[in-house]
């Protein structure tokens, strides 16, 4: 396929994952947007379908499943490995961006955790430091476990492109989620204007799909992850049912908007299926191509980065606010503090998430790999990632 075919299926599944929901909410409301649908920061959901104990019991049961399937792969048909040693790695010092990450991420942990009142600019973006500081932190361990090698130290430039197709990345989430009636939402998003908000969000949200290649670049640091999945069931899915499948996706991003209630789940779905799809159908390398050699590592180790990250996010969220008993917020100095208010399975939350809300953190992390592949094909970036291991550790000779 050509380069030119290749960006034009690449940017009509983007414009698909954009439009789409959209024209489904179109419909839904008769082509008539409730006033304010649109305004952002959301400062509280719309009206959703109350606690479910059928569907949360099924959402439990395929959590339990997950989990077993990552501590006892052989159940699932995957050939134990040997975990081979790791060679030892050249021993270098903690580099200066660790300890620069180290002081605002610190920081700005200290202020929101201790309820500080001042300096309200610093607590008003505290989420740069934050997000940014723990991606200097998670480098820094990269580069003392890989012997001096990290994306900072090795390829600064794609850490930035990153970052920059990042932003654009989580903002699409930002608008998809008002098709979805709001399943996370800003209650202090009036703190500072709407207009800073929207600056803030743009600049923060650079480091939020970031993070994930971090979290992957220190997990092939450590030999569990190697080959614990490597030697799995072999699926290759033929062209047809590719086929089908984009119009599956294509269905699941017109129903979020149409019945948002029932398919809310699909926003975490749908993008990262329609992405995958089309990446292989252009020829263009992606994680999911291992699985056609049985080897489910790339995919399954990857999708544990936005659930590792996803419950560090969740605790710096939470324990910034003060809680009333009924689990209302008092006082928050932070204009991002985000709630969920998830239809059928709004209960027994882990910090602001309901429980069986981490499971979206999954295929999340797969869209962030797959997102990147998307957009650095269609820039023409020749990327680390479009290989299952970024980076090759320094080792003692």
């Amino acid at each position: 396929m050509t380069d030119l075919k290749k960006v034009t299926y690449l940017s009509a599944s983007i414009l698909a994952i954009i439009f789409l929901p959209w024209l489904g909410s179109y419909i839904n409301f008769s082509g008539v947007f409730p006033p304010h649908f649109f305004d952002y920061p959301m400062l509280a959901p719309m009206s959703k379908s109350g606690f479910s104990w059928p569907v949360f019991i099924v959402c439990i049961c395929l959590f339990i499943g997950v989990i077993a399937l990552y501590v006892f792969p052989s159940l699932f048909g995957f050939k134990q490995q040997p975990i081979e040693p790791r060679k030892p790695v050249v021993k270098v010092k903690w580099p200066i961006w660790f300890w620069i990450g180290l002081f605002f991420w610190g920081s700005a942990l200290f202020l929101l955790w201790t309820k500080a009142t001042a300096p309200k600019w610093y607590l008003h973006w505290s989420d740069m430091p934050l997000f940014w500081g723990f991606v200097l932190m998670l480098d820094g361990w990269v580069y003392v476990r890989n012997g001096g090698k990290s994306l900072i130290r090795n390829v600064p430039q794609e850490i930035v492109a990153i970052g920059i197709v990042s932003a654009g990345g989580w903002m699409l989430f930002e608008y998809l989620n008002f098709f979805v009636h709001f399943d996370w939402y800003y209650p202090f998003g009036n703190i500072i204007s709407q207009e800073q908000f929207l600056l803030y969000a743009i600049l923060i949200s650079s480091g939020l799909l970031t993070v994930a290649f971090e979290w992957y670049s220190l997990f092939q640091t450590f030999p569990i992850f190697k080959n614990r999945f490597s030697n799995g069931i072999k699926i290759i899915i033929p062209e047809k049912l590719k086929n089908y499948l984009i119009y599956l996706s294509l269905f699941f991003l017109i129903a979020s908007g149409i019945w948002p209630n029932i398919f809310f789940w699909s926003l975490w779905l749908a993008p990262a299926l329609l992405l995958a799809l089309v990446i292989d159908k252009c020829g263009v390398w992606s994680p999911l191509r291992a699985i056609g050699q049985g080897n489910w590592n790339p995919v399954l180790v990857f999708a544990l980065t936005y659930f590792c990250a996803g419950l560090v996010l969740e605790c710096q969220n939470y324990f910034s606010a003060i809680h009333a008993a009924d689990r209302t917020i008092t006082f928050t100095t932070a204009p991002a503090y985000w709630q969920y208010d998830l239809p059928y399975i709004n209960d027994f939350h882990l910090f602001e998430m309901p429980v069986v809300g981490f499971m979206g953190y999954l295929p999340f992390s797969g869209y962030c790999w797959l997102w990147w592949i998307a957009c650095a094909t269609i820039m023409g970036i020749d990327s680390k990632f479009f290989k299952e291991e970024p980076l090759e550790p320094n080792y003692v000779k």
